[in-house]
């Protein structure tokens, strides 16, 4: 697509530290990235910053320098402080200051390095830096807190593992940072920068685990070359359509000044992670690729970029939604439980569907379902009547203007839920519902949440920001969202 077609056309090399584990595969490996808050604090604030998009995208720390044979070039491209990102903001999270991070304990003396790469790359030669005794980890990576302690030439490649014997010097131990540098000898300059925290200690160093195999079928070009280009204010929305010819979910990106020339890798990210998190990798966006044993969005090469899914019925398809000044803005939202959810819920949760605008909401696919406050901006979807797992689909329409938005979400009614039953014994001491203080029509209150209202406790019973206080909430519903806490 001519979007695309300005970008060098170079091959793909993509990879990480596998051991020890670069900083963003650790983040991946450790989970939480897709929903809830990752376990490692350090994770859990790169996500507050940088959101998913640095973990699933753990293969592309990289940064193209024509002039990488003079490390002033390379400082300079990849100044203090981002190095542990490449300098890519997107990333910025994986740089931002932490003395949390896990950490993988080597001992003094030699290891083998093990880099997981796509593709071999030579001419290429790599870089080690350890951090200096004294490096104050607690802020981040700068190039003067570095010593390099090894470089190597051309590394033969076994089974899509670079594999290097590393020493690390005798004098060395405590908390560290192996700096890992990989640069392509090309006229493109591309090179690959990953940050492996590490503790070190005396003791053997255990090897590195094998890889998985392909499991997808391969379908349509991800974006085909009939695609239009997209300008700043479109949105590009992407529906996974399953065996029965319905949506089974949908994906969007809005298309503004940073993101332009970047929306396909976002919006595949975006796809690939949830299926990931949710869905057991079921379906991917890119390609297997045979070297590197595991499927890989390509980002310089949109034509090996497919819809891949474990059913050979389904199917991608990407639309282009004309965001000019002819056109009719999107009537913005979200999707919220008792607490912020990711579109996947039990059956008899209610679902609030929470509009910029006041809006009337009709179903379009689907059992039919309960309908609660329509003709609102927070409208009560109620699941109680769904019976099987299946997708709903619903459309709302702008009261006020002729903008409308699809809202798609997950019902499951089998195996248990999403989430386990509950415990039939009970807790002879439980954990008391947070208490927020006095109710402010600004803030977002989550189910479950207790206010203060007219000397009287009131408790959310799900998802709600704004609208009239509690107390006349509840006067006007006693099934409504505010209800008395005790």
């Amino acid at each position: 697509m001519a979007l695309l077609s300005s970008v060098p056309s170079v091959a793909n090399a993509h990879g990480w530290s596998e051991f020890p584990s670069a900083r963003q595969n650790t983040c991946y490996e450790q989970g939480g990235i897709w929903s809830g808050t990752p376990p490692n604090a350090a994770c859990a604030q790169a996500k507050d910053i940088s959101g998913s998009y640095p973990f699933v995208q753990r293969n592309e720390y990289a940064k193209n320098i024509q002039d990488f044979n003079n490390i002033n070039a390379v400082k300079a491209a990849i100044p203090d402080g981002t190095l542990c990102y490449a300098n890519d903001s997107q990333k910025r999270g994986m740089g931002a200051p932490h003395t949390g991070w896990t950490r993988t304990e080597l001992s003094t003396g030699t290891f083998e390095y093990v880099f997981n790469a796509t593709a071999p790359h030579n001419p290429s030669f790599w870089e080690f830096y350890l951090t200096k005794p004294n490096t104050d980890l607690s802020k981040s990576l700068a190039w003067g807190d570095l010593e390099l302690i090894q470089e190597e030439g051309n590394v033969p490649v076994n089974g899509g593992k670079y594999r290097i014997n590393v020493t690390i010097p005798s004098d060395r131990s405590g908390d560290a940072i192996l700096f890992v540098r990989w640069q392509r000898n090309d006229s493109a300059g591309e090179g690959f920068y990953n940050c492996s925290d590490i503790t070190i200690t005396g003791g053997t160093t255990p090897p590195p685990e094998p890889g998985p195999e392909p499991d997808l079928v391969r379908g349509d070009l991800f974006v085909s070359d009939q695609f239009g280009t997209p300008e700043v204010g479109d949105t590009v929305k992407y529906d996974i359509i399953n065996k029965y010819g319905e949506i089974a979910r949908s994906f969007d990106i809005v298309i503004d000044a940073s993101n332009v020339n970047d929306w396909a890798r976002l919006l595949a990210s975006e796809i690939n992670g949830w299926h990931e998190e949710f869905k057991d990798g079921a379906i991917f966006i890119g390609d297997w690729h045979a070297e590197m044993q595991h499927y890989m969005y390509f980002q310089n090469d949109p034509s090996r970029n497919f819809f891949n899914s474990k059913d050979s019925r389904a199917s991608g398809q990407l639309t282009l939604i004309d965001g000019g000044d002819g056109g009719v803005e999107p009537l913005k939202g979200d999707i919220y439980e008792l607490v912020k959810s990711d579109n996947v819920v039990n059956a008899g949760d209610k679902v609030v569907i929470a509009t910029s605008e006041a809006a009337n909401l009709t179903q379009t696919q689907g059992s039919a379902v309960s309908i609660q406050n329509n003709g609102t901006a927070s409208i009560v979807v109620d699941t109680t009547a769904i019976t099987a797992n299946e997708t709903l689909s619903l459309i709302a329409s702008s009261i006020e203007s002729e903008s409308v938005e699809t809202f798609t979400f997950e019902v499951i009614a089998e195996d248990g839920g999403v989430t386990p039953d509950p415990d039939p014994t009970p807790d002879p001491d439980p954990t008391p519902d947070p208490d927020l203080g006095t109710w402010d029509s600004s803030k977002v209150y989550l189910g479950g949440e207790i206010v203060t209202y007219s000397n009287q406790s009131w408790k959310a019973q799900w998802w709600v920001q704004g609208g009239t206080n509690p107390e006349a909430t509840y006067q006007n519903d006693k099934w409504g969202v505010w209800r008395p806490a005790n």
